[in-house]
């Protein structure tokens, strides 16, 4: 089986000392999977922007006056010292954003007080090192965010705007419910992030779209980020001091690295990406092969090639996982599971890793066997791999 299944922004903030603004991440480094997506550097504060008084104009290459809808918002996130861009010289105004640039943006524009104890609140943030670590120590810190199931962040993967509200709802320190009836067309009062998005509507920090939805699973961009900084900025400025954290960091063996995977998991990745790959190998329910798979069935087959054995169905595979770890951290010859109800009981797909975010997987009959992104499908799909060894 698959698993397809502004009004006008407000007066920018009082200005603080900009060597208090910048200080924090002068030393920023680029994030290799955004750039990686960007064909350039990420953003990495390579030159000092002038200070909000005497800055007028951003210079972004791609952001010109002409631009009626982000011109402002960006000019106002580059002279508050948020944002410097990309290397090229340009913003990136239609390119998603990461949680980890959101929360490195957030921490900029509030410039909070943390404990820096030298601690890691998820499993794929180092507690230094990283131009995210601090900002995302610190949103753990303050209870702007608790982070993924598994206890990662997701430091990788773009943010959608339904976590972007949340993230701005928290740090505001808001507590307000939505309204019975909905300013959102595609978002009811028990549909997730409705409250957060329903008090951006309210407080002219986010609109919405022109057909009246919010669409809180779409992914955000810079310049949609830009907009809702600006238009929150009276709301959270000053904000997230931390005296007492709000979750324990991760206890010492949580922080442990994984085992280095067995040879054997080898046999199983070339098995599976050459299945998939093999115009001959079809789709079918209940099929155990050679050229006819459903999903537990190609995965049976791939550890089958290796010399290893696995239960038939995608349910009694996910329990007989010897470990699990985050996505984040999957290997290649690890198993990933879709699930109906969050959890192993309701597993209706399963996938094998094999390397450089990409798994292979019999999907369905329309699109046979593949091989795609290890997100391809991300809201059923649970937050830990499976480990067999």
């Amino acid at each position: 089986m698959s698993s397809s299944s502004r009004p006008t922004a407000p007066s920018p903030r009082a200005q603080r000392p900009f060597r208090h603004r910048v200080a924090a991440f002068i030393g920023a480094t680029a994030l290799a999977a955004s750039a990686a997506t960007a064909g350039m550097a990420s953003d990495v504060m390579t030159a000092r922007p002038a200070t909000a008084a005497q800055c007028s104009s951003s210079g972004f290459s791609d952001v010109k006056k002409t631009n009626k809808t982000y011109y402002s918002a960006v000019t106002w996130v580059y002279c508050n010292g948020i944002t410097t861009g990309y290397t090229n010289g340009k913003y990136g105004l239609y390119q998603n954003i990461t949680r980890a640039e959101v929360a490195t943006f957030l921490f900029r524009q509030v410039t909070p007080k943390y404990i820096q104890n030298g601690q890691k609140y998820f499993t794929d943030v180092p507690a230094t090192g990283q131009y995210y670590s601090g900002p995302i120590t610190w949103m753990a810190q303050a209870g702007v965010t608790s982070g993924n199931a598994d206890r990662s962040f997701g430091v990788t993967r773009d943010i959608t705007r339904g976590e972007m509200a949340a993230f701005i709802y928290r740090l505001a320190g808001a507590t307000k419910k939505g309204p019975n009836y909905s300013p959102f067309k595609d978002m009811g009062w028990s549909t997730s992030f409705y409250h957060e998005a329903s008090w951006l509507q309210a407080n002219g920090i986010a609109r919405g779209y022109a057909d009246g939805t919010f669409q809180p699973q779409q992914n955000i961009t810079r310049g949609e980020t830009a907009i809702m900084l600006q238009n929150a900025n009276r709301f959270i400025a000053h904000r997230g001091d931390v005296s007492t954290p709000a979750i324990s960091p991760l206890p010492n063996q949580t922080d442990r690295p994984s085992t280095t995977a067995p040879s054997w998991t080898s046999k199983v990745v070339t098995w599976a990406t050459a299945k998939a790959k093999d115009p001959r190998a079809q789709y079918q329910w209940g099929g155990n092969g050679p050229w006819e798979y459903d999903c537990s069935g190609f995965t049976v087959d791939a550890f089958k090639a290796a010399g290893r054995a696995l239960p038939r169905t995608a349910r009694a595979q996910h329990g007989a996982a010897t470990s699990s770890v985050p996505v984040s951290q999957a290997k290649p010859g690890d198993l990933v599971y879709w699930s109906n109800n969050g959890t192993g009981s309701g597993v209706y797909h399963i996938a094998v890793v094999i390397g450089g975010g990409k798994i292979a997987h019999s999907r369905n009959e329309k699109e046979g066997l593949s091989i795609t992104n290890i997100n391809y499908s991300p809201y059923n799909m649970l937050p830990q791999a499976g480990r067999y060894y």
